[in-house]
């Protein structure tokens, strides 16, 4: 799994606990200004929990796949920010990981301090695969972030968002009308932000219907 001790007398654990990797940007914070709020651990090897985020964020599957055989647990590990390694999976579009990550029970509508569920974090960079992943297996299509702000909206302020808009918007849960707390749906911001506008019209409350049993 990497350059180790060989001190046969160190448990597995301990060698990821104290391994020494190379330093790894952890990103947390992702908000609309997230690409200026990338911090990074100084010390990833200080905990098998911060070890796996540092592995999430650099793409290493076989560290991820080895730390979750040792330690379940840390599926649910969290930075400062209270993002966990399928946020950061989700947020860099790392699908396999993702995968590995849900196979392995992480919560696919964990929430960040302020509010961020995975969806979100795959909205925010149109990661469209990531988005459908995570639908699959339970993702709240409608979950509200801090400031009322659904996945739907987060991929609104993406210029180019036409793959995840579509995504979500095909979900047969998503409410696309839901309103933010500048009462603003996605739509609205869709059309000041960039060209993915006309897909939203999928969304539309004029094609909202309800169905049953006709007299």
């Amino acid at each position: 799994m990497g350059d180790y001790d060989s001190d046969e007398e160190k448990s597995q654990v301990e060698k990821l606990r104290y391994a020494k990797v190379p330093r790894g940007m952890f990103v947390s914070g992702w908000d609309d200004d997230a690409d200026e709020l990338i911090e990074e651990d100084k010390n990833p090897q200080a905990s098998i929990e911060r070890m796996i985020l540092w592995a999430v964020n650099e793409n290493r599957m076989s560290e991820v796949r080895e730390i979750l055989k040792l330690d379940a647990d840390t599926v649910n590990a969290r930075d400062n920010d209270g993002y966990t390694p399928l946020h950061r999976a989700c947020y860099n579009n790392f699908v396999d990981i993702a995968k590995v990550l849900l196979q392995h029970h992480a919560n696919p509508n964990a929430r960040t301090e302020l509010g961020w569920t995975p969806l979100h974090s795959a909205c925010k960079w149109n990661n469209s695969d990531c988005a459908q992943l995570l639908l699959q297996f339970g993702a709240d299509v409608n979950a509200e972030s801090d400031g009322q702000q659904t996945p739907l909206h987060i991929t609104a302020t993406v210029s180019n968002c036409r793959n995840t808009a579509t995504v979500l918007l095909l979900n047969r849960n998503i409410q696309a009308q839901t309103l933010n707390n500048s009462e603003e749906t996605a739509a609205v911001i869709a059309r000041r932000t960039g060209m993915s506008y006309p897909i939203f019209e999928i969304g539309h409350e004029a094609y909202d219907c309800e169905t049953g049993l006709i007299d």
